[in-house]
């Protein structure tokens, strides 16, 4: 019950009022919330200061962040020799690479493979109805082949123009984009055109299924020249379905005889087909070649995957594919351009590779087995030839199938834009760290200020800051000035030299560095900084510079060096699974097979060959940070020796596991080398992680700030309860007063009867 709110308290007894109440319960709430409400002003103002301070230390974090972040000290500036329009390529370096300079020539743009169709009169007509096409059943298809794919596009009686465009978008899966298009010729304007989405030869599209149908839209084959990616050669004729790793034929010279006549040249070109990979290899064949030197050609050039026997009679030529795939042959090779330069992008039969085929083996080829056809060369309807991008860097003259080239370096794109020449020379970006440490300076000061005014004290004006005494605050200037003004020691290295005319040595060395070295330099309060000091300093060896403001921290690398070796032999020395193992980043490999999944036999005529070749070997799988390689050491001599070296620089362990007896070949044993990782922390990574501490909510501001926000909170709930705590007191005493003056008011009344009555008496008897 609130008190006052009936008035009558009072009425009774004169003394115990509303007013009087109300007044005693002001006094009680002035001295115990005065206190309480002092406190809660101070949490409020301090929090309010807190805040603005909060902002100021936030924005020197942010600075801070940005130079303890190791990318920020190797943006790279590239600076092309041509800009704008007429630039052949432009050139992105990022922070992982260590290119400086770049000379790039563009000899030829990768695109799009792209045909059309002949005119059509109306797009909502059927195809073969517009054609004059009957098919079978009134049905028919071709086959669009891409890449070693094939799609079949089936087309009925209903199946209109439109509709063969979805159709063919939907059968590739994106993969080749067919529309319609309306050139506005008056009598067939409608034309469907079919490209590769993508750029590169390996995307040409190809054609094979009812060549009247083709022939129709203006595709016509020739049946001699194939797409590289539509080779699937052919089988003997009648051969079935078993020994499909084996060709056999006959012969009835011997293998010493030539298979060719002279001044004659021809190809032959093997397939092997294991479930959806295909693997082409192009013999070529001269009158120098036997029957005897093309088995070796192929065992070479296939690296075993193909192999040529003639029987225990020495009179049945047998081609296997050694990996159990299934094998064709194709009657020819790499087509020619008009200017005679080898075209691998498509194949083309030869008259001469039938002929030989057939005089020499015995074997007649199938050639009903469709392939990806090429269409006539002169055909009108091929309006663009998919392309690979031709182009030389630094000299070395490169193919890609498209025009923007990410494999060339480490984090470096080139995108090629037209034919020209271009040169581009990469720098590391100074200015953007010169700016980054301006805005260090400038975000210091500011902080300093908000600082300073927070945490002083005037005796003479008798003022003083929010946070005087409060040590949590007060100590952040310090911390933050002990790292700015500290010197530290990192890895480096000096020159060294007899005399000041002396070029010198360099060595490594430990170097003492300070940012007033890189000219940040703090003055009675201020932060300062000189671009022209830092850019000299920093330009000195950018690489100390990063190490002085962030740190460096990583794995460090795995050398493992075998011991020297020699007399590996002439013999080709067979791998057995599991006599060597290699593991590295969590992948195993075993040595016994290829990336393929082919036995590996090392071959080679001496040992610096055998070494090679391993090398290649195990540097096939790709497996990222792990190289292999091997030294001569004294070469040349009766004593040469070698010495197989294998590094590790991702960071990952490397165990070579194996029998140790066939390890001990090359100088190795099964073993485990394991990654050390080592940190060492530079300026502004010990600043960094010192303003992650003091912002957290365990650390001194963010845990000071937590303390106010508790504080406001208890000091709220303390003044609540303490009011509702008098109020209850207070409509309690109310009652009872009220209760008082009633007594009062009955007495008074009693008292006021009895007068009235001895009044009353006292006049009778007078």
């Amino acid at each position: 019950m609130a008190v006052g709110s009936l008035g009558s308290l009072g009425i009774g007894s004169g003394v115990l009022t509303s007013d009087t109440l109300n007044k005693l319960k002001e006094a009680e709430m002035n001295a115990h919330l005065g206190l309480y409400n002092s406190q809660l002003e101070t949490n409020t103002s301090r929090q309010k200061d807190l805040a603005e301070l909060e902002a100021k230390l936030l924005a020197f974090q942010t600075a801070v962040n940005s130079l303890g972040d190791a990318s920020q000290f190797n943006k790279k500036k590239v600076s092309p020799s041509v800009s704008g329009d007429s630039a052949a390529a432009s050139l992105v370096v990022g922070s992982l690479s260590n290119l400086t300079n770049m000379k790039v020539i563009v000899d030829q743009l990768a695109q799009k493979d792209v045909y059309q169709s002949n005119g059509f009169k109306d797009k909502t007509a059927t195809v073969m109805g517009s054609l004059g096409i009957e098919g079978v059943d009134g049905k028919t298809s071709f086959t669009i082949t891409q890449d070693g794919k094939d799609y079949k596009i089936d087309i009925d009686e209903s199946t209109t123009v439109s509709q063969l465009a979805e159709k063919i978008n939907a059968a590739t899966g994106g993969k080749v984009e067919a529309k319609i298009v309306n050139t506005g010729d008056r009598d067939n304007p409608y034309r469907l055109v079919v490209q590769s989405t993508e750029t590169g030869t390996k995307n040409n599209i190809s054609f094979s299924g009812d060549e009247k149908l083709l022939n129709a839209m203006g595709w016509g084959l020739d049946k001699d020249s194939i797409s590289a990616g539509g080779l699937y050669g052919f089988r003997p004729t009648g051969a079935g379905d078993t020994d499909k790793d084996k060709i056999t034929g006959s012969m009835s010279g011997n293998t010493t005889d030539k298979l060719l006549n002279s001044g004659e040249k021809t190809s032959l070109t093997f397939v092997i087909k294991n479930g959806e990979r295909y693997d082409r290899f192009t013999i070529d064949i001269n009158d120098q070649t036997t029957y005897e030197s093309l088995a070796e050609d192929l065992k070479k050039q296939t690296n075993g995957k193909v192999e040529l026997s003639f029987g225990a009679d020495g009179k049945t030529p047998t081609f296997r594919a050694t990996n159990g795939g299934q094998l064709s042959v194709f009657d020819g090779g790499y087509a020619t351009d008009a200017e005679g330069n080898i075209d691998q992008a498509n194949y083309a039969r030869d008259g001469k590779a039938t002929s030989l085929l057939s005089s020499k083996f015995g074997i007649t080829l199938d050639t009903s087995t469709p392939q990806g056809y090429n269409v006539a060369s002169n055909n009108e309807n091929h309006i663009q030839k998919g392309m690979d991008a031709i182009f030389s860097v630094d000299g070395v003259k490169m193919t890609r199938p498209t025009n923007t080239i990410t494999d060339i370096a480490p984090d470096v794109t080139l995108e090629l834009k037209q034919k020209g020449e271009i040169t581009f020379n990469v720098s590391q970006d100074t200015e953007a760290l010169a700016q980054s440490l301006e805005s260090l300076a400038t975000a210091y000061n500011d902080l300093m200020i908000n600082l300073n005014a927070a945490t002083k004290y005037d005796p003479d004006a008798g003022t003083k800051g929010n946070f005087v005494g409060v040590s949590e605050i007060y100590n952040i200037k310090s911390e933050i000035n002990n790292i700015l003004l500290q010197t530290i020691t990192v890895d480096g290295t000096v020159t060294v030299g007899d005399s000041e005319s002396s070029e010198g040595i360099e060595v490594s060395s430990k170097v003492s560095l300070s940012l007033a070295d890189y000219g940040l330099t703090l003055n009675d309060g201020v932060l300062s900084f000189d671009s022209g000091k830092f850019n000299s300093k920093f330009n000195e060896d950018p690489e100390l510079a990063e190490k002085f403001f962030v740190g460096s921290n990583g794995f460090e690398d795995i050398d493992l060096a075998g011991d020297r070796v020699s007399n590996l032999g002439t013999d080709d020395i067979a791998f057995k699974e599991g006599s060597f193992t290699i593991t590295y980043n969590d992948t195993t490999i075993d040595l016994s097979k290829t990336p393929n999944g082919d036995p590996f036999v090392l071959t080679g005529k001496d040992d610096i060959e055998k070494a090679k070749n391993l090398v290649d070997h195990i540097n096939s799988f790709g497996l990222e940070g792990l190289e292999a390689s091997f030294e001569i050491i004294n070469q040349g001599n009766q004593n040469q020796q070698i010495q197989f070296k294998i590094k590790g620089t991702s960071g990952s362990n490397l165990e070579i596991q194996g029998d140790n007896e066939f390890l001990k070949k090359f100088g190795l044993s099964s073993r485990t080398l394991y990654s050390v990782y080592k940190e060492e922390t530079g300026t502004f990574g010990m600043l960094k992680n010192t303003m992650g501490e003091i912002m957290s909510s365990e650390g001194s501001f963010g845990g000071y700030k937590e303390s106010l926000t508790k504080e406001s909170k208890n000091l709220n709930e303390t003044i609540e309860s303490t009011k509702a705590s008098i109020e209850s007191r207070y409509d309690t005493m109310w009652s009872r007063w009220a209760a008082y003056d009633g007594i009062i008011a009955k007495l008074n009344n009693q008292a006021s009867v009895i007068a009235n009555m001895i009044n009353a008496a006292n006049n009778q008897n007078s």
